[in-house]
């Protein structure tokens, strides 16, 4: 197959139609900024869509479960190699992604021998500084970086509206709950162009039927680890603010 290289670009081809088709079923995660941090959020029909990976980094996940909890895992004893071989201070996304997991995935996808990862990342960083960085890859390796925040989602149309409406807004002068309520606006907004059997169609259908899952990273804290997860007094707030 090496010896004719069409028939391995078709072959590349293919695992691009392929890993697309089975992600299109995957619900959108958010991450934005806010006025004292940074806000990741989703909703799925289970739980285990957003981690931690190290003091200042939060992961979010679309695709296939074992194939994120798998980068996932990678993720982390690349984040505390990097903290124990040099220092916490050394241990930025950036250097993640450029070195470690985006090669990874490269080599995996062009490797047709080998079943490709079906998966998406959402990857959020918070500066000592305070400002945050947002990072987005792709399956074949593919990440780009954002400012303003980021979303992944199965479907890749609904991804790049979703984006342009975050970067058409102030989030980063927003309280928490005034935060999550946009995005709660723009997760519901997307479902609208779908019409799929058991997918939620309102916020309070999503409420009722399905988790939201939610993080942040906080500029005021004073201990090293800055990321929590929502509280049930958030998520009943914001319940009642939307719904």
């Amino acid at each position: 197959m090496f010896e004719e290289p069409y028939r391995w670009m078709e072959a590349v081809s293919t695992r691009h139609s392929y890993v697309q088709e089975k992600l299109k079923k995957g619900q959108p995660v958010l991450s934005v900024p806010y006025d004292d941090g940074v806000l990741i959020m989703g909703f799925a029909p289970q739980p285990g869509k957003i981690f931690e990976i190290y003091d200042r980094i939060a992961l979010g996940g679309v695709g296939h479960p074992a194939d994120v909890e798998k980068l996932r895992m990678t993720l982390l004893e690349m984040a505390h190699l990097e903290g124990f071989n040099r220092s916490a201070q050394d241990v930025t996304l950036a250097r993640l992604l450029q070195f470690g997991v985006a090669p990874a995935l490269k080599q995996n996808f062009e490797e047709i021998q080998r079943a490709p990862y079906i998966l998406r990342l959402l990857l959020v960083e918070l500066e000592r500084e305070g400002n945050p960085n947002f990072f987005r890859i792709n399956y074949d390796g593919h990440w780009e970086t954002f400012k303003k925040g980021t979303v992944i989602a199965g479907n890749e149309k609904i991804m790049d509206e979703i984006q342009k409406e975050i970067e058409s807004l102030p989030f980063a002068t927003f309280s928490l709950n005034k935060a999550l309520e946009e995005t709660c606006r723009l997760w519901i907004e997307s479902k609208k162009q779908e019409e799929e059997e058991g997918i939620p169609q309102t916020l309070k259908e999503v409420f009722d039927q399905w988790y939201l899952e939610g993080a942040v990273l906080s500029k005021k804290v004073e201990r090293r680890a800055v990321y929590r997860a929502l509280t049930q007094e958030e998520i009943d707030l914001l319940k009642s603010s939307v719904v």
